[in-house]
Order: C-alpha cells, then sequence, then structure tokens
C-alpha cells in the first residue's frame, strides 16, 4: 500500500465532496431563479412529482458533468504536490487551475441543461412542457427528465477532453522522429 496514493484518494474525496455541494446547491438555487412562475418549492411541498424528477435529473445531469473535472483537479494538485517548485505562487495557480476547471465543467453542465429544455420544447412543439409539468404530468416529466439525463452523459465526454486538455502538465523534453 503506498500512503501517497492513500493520501491522494483522501483528498480527492474531500475535493469532489466539495465540488459536489457548492455545485448542487449552485445548480438549484439557478435552476429556482431560471423558472420563476413555476415556484419548484412550493410545487415540492404540495407533492408535485413532476417538479420532484426534472429539478432530479437536472442535479444528475449536473453531476454527470460536472464529475469530469474531478480528474483534471487531482492532476494539478498531484502536479502541485509532486513538483520541484512548490511556493505560494504556483500554489495559487494550482488553486486557480482547479476552480477554473470546476467552474468550466459546471458552466457547461448547465449550458447543456438549458440546451436540453430548449431541444426538448422543439421536439415536442404541442407540448408545453412547463404547464404540464407545473400540472403533474409524470409522463413528460419523465420523458423530459431521462432525455436531460442521456444529454448530459453524452456531452460529458467531449467535457472530459476538454477539461483534461487544459492541465498544465510540465514539460519533460521531447523524442525526435527520425
Amino acid at each position: 500500500m503506498s500512503w501517497q496514493q492513500v493520501a491522494f484518494g483522501l483528498i480527492e474525496f474531500f475535493v469532489s465532496i466539495f465540488i459536489s455541494f457548492i455545485l448542487i446547491f449552485g445548480s438549484y438555487r439557478f435552476f429556482l431563479a431560471l423558472t420563476p412562475k413555476i415556484d419548484e418549492e412550493r410545487q415540492l411541498r404540495a407533492g408535485n412529482t413532476s417538479v420532484g424528477l426534472i429539478l432530479g435529473s437536472a442535479i444528475i445531469g449536473e453531476a454527470i458533468v460536472v464529475k469530469q473535472a474531478i480528474y483534471p483537479v487531482m492532476a494539478v494538485i498531484q502536479i502541485f504536490v509532486l513538483g520541484q517548485d512548490r511556493n505560494i505562487w504556483n500554489f495559487l495557480k494550482m488553486v486557480g487551475f482547479s476552480l477554473g476547471y470546476v467552474l468550466l465543467a459546471g458552466l457547461l453542465a448547465l449550458a447543456c441543461i438549458l440546451f436540453c429544455f430548449w431541444l426538448f420544447s422543439k421536439m415536442t412543439p404541442r407540448i408545453n412542457q412547463y404547464e404540464e409539468i407545473k400540472n403533474n404530468n409524470i409522463a413528460v416529466a419523465l420523458f423530459m427528465a431521462f432525455f436531460i439525463v442521456a444529454i448530459c452523459f453524452l456531452v460529458s465526454s467531449g467535457v472530459a477532453g476538454l477539461v483534461r486538455a487544459l492541465i498544465p502538465f510540465p514539460e519533460v523534453g521531447s523524442i525526435p522522429i527520425s
């Protein structure tokens, strides 16, 4: 057993907890602000299952996409911890990169979910999804929830590629190909 790997595993665990609490809370508040006509909290208290399904799928979609930022955050932390130059400037760069990855993934997730709402309305022009969800139409809410989760699954691999491409790996040299 490598104690260094155990330490990095614990750091990853705590980073994941921090990211999840901040982004899930932020996403929930964002969706409440985005749809003031529905008043989701009142609808949830009244037992509107459809609203719960949609809010839950948006949070799951957010988590699916933002999960892709955890590896780059851990890579930057490992580069800092294992690197030669551990100073305040490099520490601040590590924190900045980490926050940037999480914010980028979070914003892309929110954009993806907003795109899902827009695309769903274009695909189903004879269904007013907001009215149907407000009226507790579970069939519409389920279809829309699965739609959101499916799109987020598909988009998450693109987000993973983008965020991993931004990792500032140190230069290690090059091998000339003859």
